[in-house]
């Protein structure tokens, strides 16, 4: 994700885009900014808009060192917060993870990263013995349906594009393209 986001970024800015990094909390501070705002807040959105529908699934990720896996590997778990994945990327492999529904925990537990080593593993068992380079918790900000609309809050004219689960990546463009809908229509 961080080369992603990089080039996303480098494709805004390039296009004339300006990134401004700041706290907000109402969206009344945009006032006289900008006629609309759009709303990628993530979980920052429970508080934000209100949304009491939004809540975290923690997840929890290890990097470790490639042992030569070249090939990715992903398993239906089903409805199990135990996932098993393998990301083979160059020098280091992602191995995974959890889907925890309500932990706000962002934090490495050491005993699910055994257990997700482990899981994987199983797997591919070079990876037993691969050195761990780092983990990662992330809280995918979830909700019961993905939220892409617009409503006027604070005297705003806000399109709200978040709660997309551990779908972001699968859905962003399409949303995104709804959002810019929504944002370029009249109102």
């Amino acid at each position: 994700m961080p080369v992603y986001l990089g080039y996303l970024r480098r494709r805004y800015e390039g296009a004339g885009g300006v990134v401004e990094i700041r706290r907000i909390d109402a969206f009344d501070q945009a006032a006289g900014v900008t006629p609309v705002v759009v709303n990628c807040a993530g979980l920052g959105a429970r508080h934000l808009v209100p949304d009491p529908e939004l809540v975290p699934i923690r997840g929890q990720l290890v990097v470790v060192k490639n042992p030569g896996i070249t090939e990715f590997f992903s398993e239906d778990t089903g409805l199990s917060p135990d996932l098993t994945h393998l990301y083979p990327h160059g020098e280091t492999v992602v191995v995974g993870g959890t889907a925890l529904p309500g932990d706000w925990s962002r934090e490495p537990d050491p005993d699910t990263a055994a257990a997700i080593i482990t899981r994987c593993a199983e797997i591919e068992p070079r990876l037993r013995d691969a050195r761990v380079i780092a983990h990662r918790v992330g809280l995918r900000p979830t909700r019961p349906c993905v939220r892409v609309e617009q409503e006027r809050l604070d005297g705003i004219r806000v399109i709200h594009n978040y709660g997309h689960g551990g779908a972001g990546l699968t859905l962003c463009w399409g949303c995104a393209s709804e959002a810019v809908a929504r944002a370029v229509r009249p109102r």
